[in-house]
């Protein structure tokens, strides 16, 4: 079954790889590399109705599980952590799951791809329910483990999607959505850390990202719902405070202080002129932030 499989092909580029020089290496990677935003962009209006679904599992207060092994699972992991700080939603939201579970990320345990059981047994100890959303991500569109992920949550009712890397896979049968990033075979034959991975992880930012906007994580092009984690995130909140506002940093900061640490709601206060239990209340009302602001001023 891998013979027939675009991501196993030897790419006729790069057929005297070893015999080329180091900067012809690194020049045919990044030629290649440059091949991925326009197998992206051939996917533009699946990954949008993705997003669709994704704005509304949250909204109907389900999770978007990302399920993948090896490259895919680890990608899956560095997406849906990032969520957290970045947007200031709960952990859990974004939930990823690899195949070999937490160990997998540091080291490889690739085997464990092969059991489709692995898959299921996943899904039901994170207790998933219909509401929840899960997006299988494999490059080559068979992984048994995404398999047996994807098999289990249709039988829950869950909605499905699947992220690939080839033309026609073999689970589309089990997925409402299937995005095909057809990057084609890699610098090193099979190796799907390179294309394929970078691919996948564009996909799921695209994908994490404007959901968050959508649910009004955002401001304008400002993350005003950064979590602080660190003096880094305590300095960008200042700013984006201070750049939207057009307050000095210091006030920003003593903003930001009566605010709890929550930049969106220091933002209200100052746009609206209001005291912080009133603007705590408009935020629960509606979390985009000129929604929340019209209530205020109406």
């Amino acid at each position: 079954m891998l013979d027939n499989l675009e991501t196993e092909k030897s790419n006729p580029k790069t057929q005297n790889l070893d015999d080329m020089d180091i900067y012809e290496i690194l020049r045919i990677i990044n030629q290649e590399d440059a091949t991925i935003a326009l197998s992206i962009a051939e996917n533009l209006e699946n990954i949008k109705n993705v997003v669709v679904n994704c704005i509304s599992t949250i909204k109907n207060k389900g999770r978007i599980i990302y399920v993948g092994a090896g490259t895919s699972g680890r990608v899956a992991v560095v997406d849906a952590v990032e969520t957290v700080p970045t947007f200031g939603i709960d952990s859990g939201i974004f939930l990823p799951l690899i195949a070999g579970g937490e160990k997998a990320f540091f080291q490889a345990t690739e085997h464990v791809e092969d059991y489709e059981e692995g898959g299921k047994k996943d899904l039901e100890k994170n207790n998933v329910r219909s509401e929840d959303y899960v997006i299988g991500i494999t490059a080559s569109g068979r992984t048994p483990y995404v398999k047996g992920a994807l098999s289990k949550a249709k039988e829950i009712g869950c909605k499905t999607a699947l992220i690939c890397n080839v033309k026609n896979p073999e689970l589309m049968k089990i997925s409402d959505i299937v995005v095909s990033l057809r990057t084609g075979p890699e610098v090193i034959a099979g190796s799907t850390r390179m294309k394929a991975g970078t691919a996948q992880k564009m996909v799921l930012n695209m994908i994490s990202t404007v959901t968050m906007i959508k649910l009004g994580k955002t401001f304008k092009n400002y993350m005003v719902d950064v979590k602080i984690m660190n003096q880094k995130l305590e300095e960008r909140a200042v700013r984006i405070i201070s750049e939207v506002t057009g307050l000095d940093k210091k006030t920003c900061k003593e903003y930001l202080i009566k605010a709890d640490m929550k930049p969106k709601l220091a933002i209200l206060m100052i746009l609206s002129g209001k005291d912080k239990e009133f603007c705590t209340e408009a935020l629960k009302k509606n979390e985009v932030l000129n929604e929340a602001l019209k209530t205020l001023k109406n």
